[in-house]
């Protein structure tokens, strides 16, 4: 019985610090369904993980075309749920509108590659956005 309880004791805090974070700097790509305006986009999300509340900004990016927005959600388990609110900085064509996304993407760990990835919806405010997927590797903080 004692041996269960020091066994219990000593693995308990790994699991606990073994819980990925979300908090970071992640970069990669953000792809849209056929009929889009683009079928690959560069793609970054800068977050910030407080509990199961997450905020932070995303930037999304074809040629000289960009838009940097604010986003808000929440983590279950392994996965965030997010969507951005507001246009903080952009430029675009005349003829376009942004498409305000919202995504589920799910964190993975393969090897030292930390990845985010999953399906992302979302709306321009008079019509649906084209879908797609969003592929993401979190950037390792450098000194």
């Amino acid at each position: 019985m004692k041996l269960w309880i020091f066994i219990a004791l000593f693995f308990l805090p790994l699991l606990a610090t073994a819980q990925k974070s979300f908090t970071g700097v992640w970069k990669g790509s953000l792809t849209q369904d056929p009929g889009g305006f683009a079928p690959v986009y560069e793609f970054e999300l800068y977050l910030k993980q407080k509990g199961s509340k997450v905020t932070g900004r995303s930037y999304v990016a074809v040629g000289s075309i960009y838009a940097v927005m604010d986003l808000e959600g929440v983590v279950e388990g392994n996965t965030v749920h997010w969507a951005e609110t507001n246009i903080v900085n952009n430029w675009k064509r005349e003829d376009m509108e942004w498409c305000y996304k919202k995504a589920d993407l799910t964190l993975s760990v393969q090897g030292k590659q930390v990845k985010l990835e999953g399906p992302w919806t979302g709306n321009t405010g008079s019509s649906e956005c084209i879908p797609g997927k969003i592929y993401l590797k979190k950037e390792v903080p450098r000194a």
